[in-house]
């Protein structure tokens, strides 16, 4: 068992030595010092369990002493020493942290007695502090164990989400093909099964594309290079691969970007995966002849997009899901519109990384305004 360590500072050597032969016996070990910068040493270079401090001692008095004591170790018990006890020497002690105090002459019984009190006074304290770090360990992987389960539902559902939103194309397709090969079908509409057959392919690819793009965005560590990027330059690479599929629509593109527009900082692909996942479905949801409008401005240290259409809108009971990974409105479904549900989703993600912001107005029938920040580049 190790030893209790006790320091003794007194000026006086008759106290310093009666302490040692008194205590030594009993199984502790002793170290003396002669003034409060000698024990200061001491207390700094060492382990202790507990102090016995004279008052008056030249330099250094014990009140002092107690008080750099305490900065460096509070668990180590301190017991003041003096030839003139008063109350208010009592009161100021212990107002510095002294755990009891022993007046000048005492005996072997009395400096045992309150060195045993001492020490279990300080027993008790480090066990209090240790149950209460055991209790704050057992509460933090109780909390982490719940967080893990949740982490683990939150998997498991989502591979089953990822395994039936894989299948159901595959099962399509692959219908389709086994109609074709077994002459189910006639030679004059085989091009109209095996174009159906390209369009669920299709399909699969874009909700391939997604989820790799979104498990990226999840990875704490990215191989994506982030650089200085204009979001107007992304913007117009977007609008000339999705004209097209406008102008086959009857949708007209009506753009406004405002004043010189400083670049943000992150993956070139990210931005322009903002402006294809916002503007396709801009596209997707508006009717034949519709208007999709697109905005893009700075205030202060900020740079604000906007895309909205005056499409079919988000309902009500879809608003708090509508950046949930794979979901889709029930409207989107009932049109039979084409979407893997992935794509708001990873636009909220690129965003809140950069510590931008994501948010929309809709209203049914009449059309959906979505808008987002994106922090500019500090220029020196």
């Amino acid at each position: 068992m190790k030893k209790n360590r006790i320091l003794v500072v007194d000026d006086e050597p008759g106290i310093r030595e009666g302490c040692r032969r008194a205590l030594t016996p009993h199984g502790y070990s002793i170290q003396t010092a002669e003034n409060g910068e000698e024990g200061l040493q001491f207390i700094q270079s060492g382990e202790f369990d507990l102090a016995l401090v004279d008052v008056m001692m030249p330099g250094m008095n014990g009140i002092d002493l107690i008080t750099l004591i305490h900065e460096y170790d509070p668990e180590i018990v301190c017991i003041i020493i003096t030839g003139y006890a008063t109350v208010e020497l009592a009161v100021t002690a212990i107002k510095q942290g002294a755990y009891d105090f022993l007046t000048k002459p005492f005996t072997t019984d009395d400096l045992l007695l309150v060195v045993n009190q001492g020490l279990e006074r300080r027993r008790l304290s480090l066990e209090a502090k240790r149950l209460q770090t055991i209790e704050a360990e057992a509460q933090n992987l109780a909390e982490e164990k719940a967080r893990l389960e949740e982490l683990d539902q939150a998997k498991i559902a989502f591979i089953r989400l990822v395994t039936h939103e894989l299948q159901a194309p595959i099962s399509a397709i692959s219908t389709y093909l086994d109609l074709i090969l077994n002459e189910y079908i006639p030679s004059e509409r085989q091009r109209e099964y095996l174009e159906r057959a390209q369009q669920r392919a299709q399909e699969q690819l874009k909700l391939i594309s997604d989820l790799l793009e979104f498990g990226r965005l999840k990875e704490i560590k990215t191989t994506k290079k982030a650089e200085q990027v204009q979001v107007d330059a992304e913007l117009h690479k977007v609008i000339s691969e999705l004209e097209p599929l406008a102008t086959g629509n009857n949708i007209k593109l009506s753009v406004d970007i405002s004043g010189d527009l400083e670049p943000v900082f992150m993956p070139p692909d990210q931005v322009k995966s903002i402006w294809t996942n916002l503007l396709s479905n801009a596209i997707k949801f508006t009717p034949l002849g519709g208007t999709v409008f697109i905005q893009l401005h700075k205030r202060e240290s900020t740079i604000y997009g906007k895309v909205q259409d005056n499409g079919i809108g988000i309902p009500a009971n879809a608003k708090d899901k509508i950046f949930s990974e794979f979901f889709r409105a029930q409207n989107a479904k009932d049109l039979n519109i084409p979407g893997t549900g992935l794509g708001l989703a990873i636009v909220k993600q690129i965003i809140n990384k950069v510590g931008g912001d994501i948010w929309y107005e809709s209203e049914i029938n009449k059309g959906t305004s979505f808008n987002f920040g994106l922090p500019v580049v500090a220029v020196d």
